[in-house]
């Protein structure tokens, strides 16, 4: 089964859609300066700004195996891990978890303003063609979808359509 994670950072839309199951991973997946298996320092610093955590984040994702590119300045990390990228769930997860510390979604307690703004991007989606999309639950980052959401073709528009919302403080 083929499950898709949408998640967005507090301040910033961030886009991470993975792909698992009998996809097999791509062996050509490029690194940063690091080793697959390198981690991040255990914490980050409390002075970095929305932006240096974004990019502290994506870097680390890199050096733990991930192929993604580094933030737009005020744009927060868009990340897509599908079916065609040859990661799987798990490298994903793995990933995560190493870099958690410089993910702006995972630091501190629970941001009403940002659950609201799940809650409208879902309905957004919706809105938007794509009629599956779920609304995001209140114990979980981000939003979980399962097959074929993502692969509506209104996906994409939609998304372009309603990723400001996830931007708004």
């Amino acid at each position: 089964m083929r499950k898709t994670i949408l998640a967005a950072t507090a301040l910033a839309a961030a886009v991470l859609i993975t792909g698992c199951g009998a996809d097999k991973p791509d062996t050509q997946v490029a690194s940063g300066s690091g080793s697959a298996g390198a981690t991040a320092p255990s914490s980050a610093p409390a002075s970095l700004s929305q932006d240096e955590m974004a990019v502290k984040f994506t870097q680390c994702l890199r050096e733990n195996g991930l192929n993604v590119p580094d933030p737009e300045p005020g744009k927060g990390p868009m990340l897509k891990f599908d079916k065609n990228s040859g990661v799987t769930q798990e490298q994903v997860q793995k990933a995560m978890e190493a870099c958690s510390q410089y993910n702006p979604q995972a630091q501190g307690s629970a941001n009403p303003q940002q659950a609201e703004n799940g809650r409208k991007y879902a309905e957004c989606m919706r809105k938007n063609g794509v009629e599956k999309f779920p609304d995001p639950k209140p114990d979980q980052p981000g939003i979980m979808i399962g097959p074929g959401v993502a692969d509506d073709p209104d996906f994409q528009k939609a998304q372009g359509a309603c990723q400001s919302i996830l931007a708004a403080r």
